[in-house]
């Protein structure tokens, strides 16, 4: 199983287009970690709780090891928040692909010969394991491009072919 470690800004995403029961059905093993949950708000933290207490998403720690490793990764790059270097150094532990859509966090992580993935890889799956819609998958691409998140700077050409692909193109 396919083992994927989550930074706050997809996740976040995911509650705004209201998708999170819909992402956690997809076949992998979700792991985060309890910096990046500080990140969020309490009512994005209450949507989270049932896959946490369903163990479908599992929540990680550090040790002092670990976190001296946040801090050596942080005097390398300054530009990563302590939240960036916590998912980087868990997905190292639980040798899992990282889901960002921070751009500086993908190039460092890439630039480790760490698996990135990102919004489109979240709705490619959905919609190849059925668990949503091609129609749902262009509703929801849309929403998050022109509402949720219009700053995201998803590609264009990449969009555009997901949603020929679902036959649904405009």
């Amino acid at each position: 199983m396919k083992v994927v470690v989550n930074d706050a800004n997809i996740l976040i995403d995911l509650i705004k287009l209201e998708l999170l029961h819909q992402f956690f059905a997809l076949e992998c093993s979700f792991y985060t970690t309890d910096l990046i949950l500080v990140e969020l708000y309490d009512e994005q933290k209450k949507q989270l709780d049932i896959f946490i207490e369903n163990e479908r998403m599992n929540v990680l720690g550090f040790e002092a090891e670990d976190v001296s490793r946040i801090v050596d990764i942080q005097a390398e790059k300054p530009q990563l928040s302590e939240q960036d270097c916590s998912a980087f150094i868990c997905a190292l532990k639980v040798e899992g692909e990282l889901l960002t859509s921070d751009n500086t966090l993908r190039r460092f992580a890439v630039s480790q010969n760490m698996i990135v993935r990102g919004h489109l890889w979240v709705f490619d799956q959905m919609v190849e394991q059925g668990i949503i819609s091609g129609t749902l998958a262009t509703d929801k691409l849309k929403m998050l491009i022109e509402v949720v998140n219009p700053r995201l700077g998803l590609p264009q050409k990449e969009c555009e072919t997901r949603l020929q692909a679902w036959g649904l193109a405009k």
